[in-house]
Order: structure tokens, then sequence, then C-alpha cells
């Protein structure tokens, strides 16, 4: 029954965030089957990533030292997750006839991302079920909101980048399409790294995290003004 419990916190908040940000792609909704395939894509990725990280030893209830927090934060978390995620979508993008979109970038690569933060989530939470309730809901506030909120964020920056990529540099635009949510993963797991262990600090880490999202979603209403135009 706990480990059923655990998977529906990591997972329901994102299928929240699928059916949100599909709520955007109006214009010409991609089909529910490759949506599907997306998500799916993410949770192999997320397979392959944790099965080359133990988990459990990554300690992440704060007090950690800057340098082991930057180590951890960016080599152990955010560079496997974040180059995962960009080499699977690459892929599935080059081989998807229904891309025809610059929002489909976003729209692909958020549900990617939400396959791929499903299964670290559920991985991260059951490799702790058997420690007390206090650190268990930690962490499932941790993954709720901090692990979920910033795959959204990294995943509709470099959905952007990506879409970008179709029309316009498309060295940059991939260069920039895996450094910058890379970026943004370390910073933010090296700072959950560094902070205390009280609940209320990682509610300040999801505040810091919904003013991020706010300024990276008007990057989907840039795609939507670029559609009206022109299809890729």
């Amino acid at each position: 029954m706990e480990y059923i419990i655990l998977f529906i916190i990591a997972f329901c908040p994102a299928l929240f965030f699928i059916f949100f940000i599909n709520a955007f792609d109006f214009h010409k909704p991609e089909p529910p089957k490759a949506i599907l395939i997306s998500a799916i894509l993410g949770i192999i990725a997320a397979l392959a990533v944790v099965w080359g990280i133990d988990v459990s030893s990554v300690q992440i209830e704060g007090g950690h030292d800057f340098n082991e927090s930057l180590t951890t934060g960016f080599l152990r978390l955010a560079l496997p997750s974040e180059i995962a995620k960009w080499l699977v979508l690459c892929v599935f993008l080059s081989l998807n006839r229904f891309y025809d979109e610059y929002v489909d970038g976003i729209v692909y690569s958020v549900c990617l991302s939400m396959g791929y933060a499903g299964v670290f989530g559920a991985w991260f939470l059951t490799s702790y079920i058997d420690e007390s309730f206090a650190a268990l809901s930690v962490r499932s506030i941790i993954t709720v909101i901090v692990l979920i909120p910033l795959h959204v964020i990294s995943g509709t920056v470099m959905g952007y980048f990506l879409g970008l990529a179709r029309k316009g540099s498309k060295i940059r635009n991939h260069a920039l399409a895996l450094f910058l949510p890379i970026l943004i993963d370390g910073i933010l797991c090296s700072m959950v790294l560094m902070i205390g262990p009280h609940e209320w600090y990682y509610f300040a880490v999801g505040i810091i995290l919904t003013i991020l999202a706010m300024v990276v979603f008007t990057q989907i209403f840039h795609l939507l003004k670029l559609d009206r135009g022109k299809q890729i």
C-alpha cells in the first residue's frame, strides 16, 4: 500500500502537467499516441539514468557544503538527467511526422520530462520507504513542489530551443536546449542540497520555481505567435 501511495505522489503531478501543457496546443493538438510515446520515452530515459545512480546515497535533506552540493547537483543529478532527455527528445522529434509546429517542441519535451520526473520521483521516494513518516513527508514535498516543477521548467526551455532549431541556427539552438536545462537543473538541485531539513525551506524553493515558471512560460506564447504566422 505504501508503494502505491508513493507512486501516486510521484505520478499524479506529472500527469497534471501533461494535460496542462497540451491545453496550450489548441490549434493543432498532437495525437494522444504521440504524447503517450513521448512520456514512455521519458520513463525509459529515467530508468536508464537511475540504473546508474545510487539514489539512496544522494542525501537530499540539506546541510551539504557548497562544493559537495555543486558536484552532486550538477554531475550526479542535472548532467545525466538533461543529457538523457535531450538525446531521446532529439531522436524522437526527428522521427515524428506530427511535429509540424513550433510549440510542439515544448509539448513533447514537457511530456517526455514528466515521464522522466514521475519515474525519478517514484524511485527517489521508494528508496526511503523504510524511513520515518516525517522524513518521507519531506521527500514527498521535495518531489511535488521541487522535482516535478523543475522538470517542467527545464523541459519547457529544452523544447523551446529545439523548436526554434527547425528554422533557426541548429547548432546554437541545440546547444542552448541542452546547456540551459543543465544550468537550471544543476542550480536548483544544488540549492536543495545546501538548505536545511525543514519543510518551509523547500516551499521557498517552490516559490522560486513558480517565479521562474512564469518567466519560462512566456516562451510558450512566443512560439504560439510564431505558429500563427506559419507552420514549421
